[in-house]
Formats: C-alpha cells, structure tokens, sequence
C-alpha cells in the first residue's frame, strides 16, 4: 500500500535509521489522559494505524487507540481472550481499515528495571512482533518509542506528530470522555450513598443509643419503686410483728400478775404476841378451809 505523507508535521528529537514512527496528535492527546487517569497504576492501550514501506523506509504510522482493560490486573503477560474480545470489539466499533500497530505501555516511576517484564508481554501477545512500543513516563512527562527487533527492543531517537483531521478518532475521545464523565458521575454518587449511609447509621446508633438510655432510666425508676414498696412492705410487717410482739408481752405480764395476786392469798399472817407466843391469822382462802375441815369433824 502506498504512503501518503501527513502535511502537518512536527519532528521530535532526531530520527535516522530505517524506520519512522509517526502517530496522530489526538492519540498523543489520548494517551496522556489515559496515564493520568492511572494515578500511579499501569495503564496500556492498544495502537492502531497502518505500517508502509516508502523508499526502503518502514513507516509506523498511528491514527487510533483503544484502552486495554484491566491492564493493570492481569494475572500475567499473556493477555485472556476475553480481553482481546473487547480490544477487537472496541476497535470495530469505532475504526474503520486500521490494525494494530504495536502498544501504549505508562506507569508513573516506570524504570528500566521493567523493561524485561514488558519485552515479555510484547513477545506473548504478538505473533507478528515488530509492533511499537509507545512508553509515557508521568512523573517526568517523557515519551518514547521503542521497536522490537533481533528478540529485544530498540529505542529510538526521535519520532514525528502529524495533525490532520480525525473523525472517528474525534469521535471515540468524545465517546470515552462522556462515558468516563459517567463513571465519575457514578463513583460520586456511590460515594454520596456511602456517605448518606454512614450518616443514617450514626444516627440509628444514636436513636438506639437513646432508646437504650430510656430503657435503662424507666428500668431503673421501675426498680427504685419495687425497692421503695419492699421497703414499705417490710416496715408495715414489722410494725404489725412489734404491736403482736408487744400485745404478747402485755398478755405475759398479766398472767405473772395474776399468778403472783393468787400466791398472796394463800400465804399465813403470823403475829407475835407475849410471852414469845405466836398468832397465826389465816388468809380467807385458809379460813374457809379450815371452816369446811371443822364440819366435816362434827
């Protein structure tokens, strides 16, 4: 197929050699929110376009990207089929004629050390390898293209942005920025309910807590009342067991009178008279038993 230049186009850094990456500015523009919307978390993207030979020169060149999902919790480098499902999908929804031209790889404090574990998944989900990878690092907002070649990847020194209008990739940046305005609508709304809930359940606490509070002074009234009864009941009983004490005592005390008053009526007068003789005077009980021994003598 045969290549048409770009008209508008910007030259980054040097870029010799035998093959060219050029890539649409709205993919850049894609790409970097894309990153950012990481927030420190990998993000990957597919890229799409077309590769061309032009004078002995092999031209990259990148109209289109479509985000890989859950990138950042794959299990490993080969990517699952339900991925590339929606990958495929994605593109056919919103592309017309393009392929993919190699990948979009950024993580903030990417460092060299990660090189290997991306020549990886390069290696394990492209069967055609010499596909581009496009790194962006956040934290010092470089980016760079590296193209695989000889089993291992090569950095190149420069690449080129190209403006030239896009519909469809216009049109995909619309869609995504509408449905991640959605999402956010969302997530805000879920926090919201999050935040209501937890409201609701303070002050379910503080209705139970005063509940509670009710529960425990009623139940304490109540109890301070069956004690004040008790109380009462038992003052009354012994009130009523010290009047029936006290009628005992008087009942006691007048049956030893008694008893004593009986005593001194069967006691004997004794006088003393002269010539050391004595005179004993009956008491009347002793007389009339004296009286009733006479007659019966008789």
């Amino acid at each position: 197929m045969q290549w048409n230049r770009p008209k508008s186009v910007r030259q980054i850094g040097e870029a010799p050699g035998r093959d060219r990456v050029y890539i649409e500015d709205y993919v850049v523009r894609f790409a970097k929110e894309l990153a950012g919307q990481g927030r420190g978390t990998e993000k990957a993207a597919m890229l799409l376009g077309g590769t061309f030979l032009n004078n002995g020169e092999k031209i990259y060149q990148i109209s289109g990207i479509v985000e890989i999902p859950g990138f950042a919790g794959r299990s490993g480098p080969v990517l699952d089929q339900g991925v590339w499902d929606r990958i495929y999908t994605e593109i056919k929804e919103n592309f017309t004629d393009l392929e993919i031209v190699g990948w979009f790889f950024s993580c903030r404090g990417f460092s060299a050390k990660q090189a290997p574990q991306l020549l990886e998944i390069h290696k394990q989900n492209f069967q055609h390898r010499d596909k581009v990878l496009y790194l962006y690092e956040e934290n010092e907002k470089e980016d760079s293209f590296l193209l695989y070649r000889n089993g291992r990847f090569e950095k190149q020194k420069g690449h080129y942005v190209y403006y030239e209008k896009n519909p469809e990739m216009l049109a995909y940046i619309e869609r995504e920025s509408n449905r991640r305005v959605h999402i956010v609508e969302q997530e805000d709304d879920r926090v919201l309910r999050n935040i209501r809930g937890i409201m609701e359940e303070k002050e379910q606490v503080r209705v139970q807590s005063r509940k509670k509070q009710k529960r425990e002074s009623r139940l304490g009234y109540s109890l301070g009342s069956m004690v004040a009864l008790i109380a009462l009941v038992i003052g009354v009983a012994t009130l009523r067991n010290q009047s029936a004490l006290d009628q005992v005592k008087r009942q006691v005390e007048n049956l030893q009178q008694m008893a004593l008053g009986v005593q001194k009526e069967n006691q004997t007068t004794v006088e003393t008279m002269g010539s050391g003789l004595t005179k004993a005077t009956p008491t009347p009980a002793a007389a009339s038993t004296a009286a009733v021994s006479g007659n019966a003598m008789n």
